[in-house]
């Protein structure tokens, strides 16, 4: 061969796979971003319509369906794309098996469901509403099972196809649902219906993506081995979602769908930003994996930039958002939630605490060291145990946001003492200058006697004019995380 020759084969290659990573972040990041927003609006639709308490009943259904669906996949997702990313081959066998383990298990997660409303003093709305909800599990094993395979295969644009469509379907069906009348049960009913047009999409993209065409190897998968090594990661998903989502179960019991509607407003505002920085990590994820084994240099880089960029923007949205807080609630719920607003002010600091401990998990998954990463959501967990219920008998709302930022501060502080006893990326650039510029912002939002809206401009552009100033926020950076997602493509 000559030399000319291997540029000219080359090129288009490196260029094509760095183009493949920018896609695959880009579209993961896409749809979870039409998914929180199609959420949103659905949330504030029904808290309008519905109340106080109708957002509760609504917001704990949610709650339990997100923890079970992650029982019910036992882990397996995460395990998964990591292994298959790396072996396209054995597709196939998995599949089939990760399917079948799923089905059953969700089977038994919706049975655990029905036995837990009749175990603890549910209002009847709520209990029924967990048993409909635990119908749609079944079909939901479907839809991770195949979206496991896009990842692995990272085609992540396959994916955001169908979050965009079917979330797109959740509002257009329960917008009828609440004009018509409806009431909480009509709209998880909703939830089973797109789920099974989600799983029969799925299917459908699978087999045309040609995902799990030859050259396929028949691998027999050893069922107790494949538990076994899927334990780890079911603890930490488990961990994942309860991070995001034990608040409002501990609420359900602690202090009822009133209070749980009063925080939950904040909450999914705040839920909103936190969704987008795990959807970023995850979209990572494979790429981080596969640069671990080639590239330790650019797998360092890449892990260093992205959890810089990553507070760049995460700290500014925090601190404007505690200055404009109580308006902004009023607006976007209705004058029943301006008290939200300061629960709202509590919450938000949570959203930059969960950035760092998502970031802190997603390295220790890749270097294997599991266990590790599984003590930070033990940490955050056992905090929100012990801080929340006592702390919202105390302050109501309030005290339920503050319990949940000062477990995310546990986990944070761990996060930092396990990144730096494994020597792996964690130094921030120029960190003083954005805590300079993330002050500033939050005293020109929460002071400057203007309207919400100007309030929110201003302070974002003395945020970004510190930023410049102070060499946190340069063009060189976005150059740079171009030329290391195409430098790790080419490697």
């Amino acid at each position: 061969m000559s030399e000319s020759a291997v540029p000219a084969s080359a090129e288009p290659t490196h260029h094509s796979a760095g183009r493949r990573i920018l896609v695959n972040t880009g579209a993961l990041t896409s749809a979870s971003l039409w998914r929180i927003g199609m959420s949103f609006v659905l949330q504030v639709l029904i808290a309008r319509r519905l109340g106080v308490d109708g957002l509760g009943h609504y917001t704990i259904a949610l709650a339990y369906l997100n923890v079970s669906q992650v029982i019910a996949e036992l882990g397996l997702p995460a395990l998964l794309v990591r292994d298959l990313a790396q072996y396209p081959t054995h597709r196939r066998s998995y599949f089939r098996r990760l399917l079948a383990i799923q089905v059953v298990t969700s089977l038994l997660t919706w049975l655990g469901l029905i036995v837990l409303t009749l175990m603890l003093p549910y209002a009847p709305m709520t209990a029924m509403s967990l048993w409909l909800v635990g119908a749609s599990l079944p079909l939901y094993a479907i839809t991770s099972a195949s979206q496991t395979l896009f990842q692995a295969g990272e085609r992540m644009e396959l994916i955001m196809g169908v979050e965009v469509l079917i979330n797109t379907l959740i509002l257009v069906f329960s917008i009828s649902v609440l004009w018509s009348g409806g009431d909480e049960l009509m709209l998880i009913a909703v939830i089973i219906v797109t789920q099974a047009i989600s799983a029969i999409l799925c299917l459908v993209l699978l087999w045309r993506s040609r995902i799990l065409a030859a050259p396929q190897e028949h691998i027999r998968v050893h069922l107790p081995t494949l538990l076994r090594r899927t334990m780890p990661f079911f603890g930490l998903s488990l961990s994942d979602v309860l991070l995001q989502r034990l608040d409002i179960l501990l609420l359900s019991v602690v202090a009822g769908p009133t209070v749980t509607g009063m925080y939950s407003a904040a909450y999914n505002v705040v839920r909103v930003l936190m969704k987008l920085i795990q959807s970023f990590w995850k979209a990572l994820y494979p790429t981080l994996s596969r640069l671990h084994r080639q590239s330790a240099d650019r797998y360092r880089r890449l892990s260093a930039l992205s959890l810089r960029l990553g507070l760049v923007m995460a700290l500014p949205v925090a601190a404007i958002g505690f200055g404009v807080a109580p308006a902004l609630l009023s607006l976007i719920f209705g004058g029943n939630y301006g008290d939200s607003g300061r629960t709202y002010q509590i919450l938000i600091w949570a959203a930059p605490l969960f950035l760092i401990e998502v970031y802190a998990t997603t390295l220790l998954m890749i270097e294997h060291q599991l266990r590790a990463s599984l003590w930070i959501s033990v940490v955050h967990i056992l905090g929100t145990i012990l801080l929340l219920p006592p702390l919202t008998q105390l302050l109501g709302a309030n005290g339920a946001a503050l319990a949940v930022v000062l477990a995310g501060g546990l986990g944070s502080v761990l996060s930092f003492y396990l990144l730096h006893q494994m020597h792996l990326p964690l130094r921030v650039k120029r960190f003083w200058g954005l805590g300079v510029a993330t002050v500033a912002a939050g005293m020109v939002a929460f002071f400057l006697p203007v309207f919400w809206l100007a309030a929110t401009v201003l302070a974002a552009a003395a945020y970004l004019m510190l930023c410049w100033a102070t060499g946190v926020l340069t063009i060189d950076d976005f150059h740079t995380l171009r030329r290391t997602l195409l430098s790790s493509a080419a490697k």
